[in-house]
């Protein structure tokens, strides 16, 4: 990647990666306030309360006794970010529930068709640049990690729907061992423990399903 330094923004990324900043802002913000917590308490669960992350019945595990709270956090994250507000430079600062109400508004549920708007070589060059974003260090740091590999230069040039590859994670679920009957006596005793995202409520509920479990298939947990 190329570094330049654009009059009044500082130093930042120029390149195909430009284009994507507001998506890397959205993933550092994810990583910091949620998945990065968790990735600490999963290794804390490995070092110190029996954690095999080689062995699929613990995996299977973490997703039953995690993932609900998991994605409670991130239905809570989202409904916060929608909220907040983002500067823009043509206009007043408003979140992105309000851009979007206000442009169904303004330009129906679909929107104007894009054609209608005719630019420029260099206003297309910078459509869509966060350039809020090309002034924070931590998200640059992202950018070159993430996308040091990328080819090609930043255009919108003769581009029209989507972009020709795209980045998908493929995860299959981990089978369970334990019957229905056996999950549903699991979660009997479990009922009691606080679901919540605290290190202790992490540690306690884990080592008594680790433990409880290990009762009805020693071999496998």
């Amino acid at each position: 990647m190329e570094h330049v330094r654009g009059a009044g923004r500082g130093s930042y990324i120029w390149g195909r990666s430009v284009h994507n900043v507001r998506i890397e802002r959205l993933w550092v913000d994810v990583s910091h306030y949620i998945s990065q917590h968790w990735n600490d308490l999963f290794t804390m669960l490995e070092l110190h309360h029996g954690l095999d992350i080689d062995n699929v019945t613990h995996i299977w595990l973490l997703h039953h006794l995690f993932l609900g709270t998991i994605n409670d956090a991130i239905a809570f994250w989202v409904g916060g970010w929608n909220q907040h507000r983002i500067s823009q430079r043509d206009g007043p600062n408003r979140s992105p529930e309000d851009m979007f109400g206000f442009d169904m508004l303004v330009r129906g549920i679909r929107g104007d068709a894009v054609d209608q708007y005719a630019m420029s070589d260099e206003e297309l060059e910078v459509f869509g640049v966060d350039w809020e974003g090309l002034e924070d260090e931590t998200l640059l740091r992202a950018l070159r990690k993430n996308y040091e590999h990328e080819e090609g230069t930043s255009t919108w040039h003769g581009r029209h729907g989507p972009p020709p590859n795209l980045n998908e994670v493929h995860v299959d679920p981990p089978s369970s061992l334990l019957t229905a009957d056996e999950t549903q006596n699991l979660d009997d005793v479990l009922q009691h423990i606080s679901r919540s995202s605290d290190q202790a409520d992490v540690v306690h509920l884990w080592t008594t399903a680790l433990a409880y479990v290990r009762t009805l298939h020693p071999g496998e947990f």
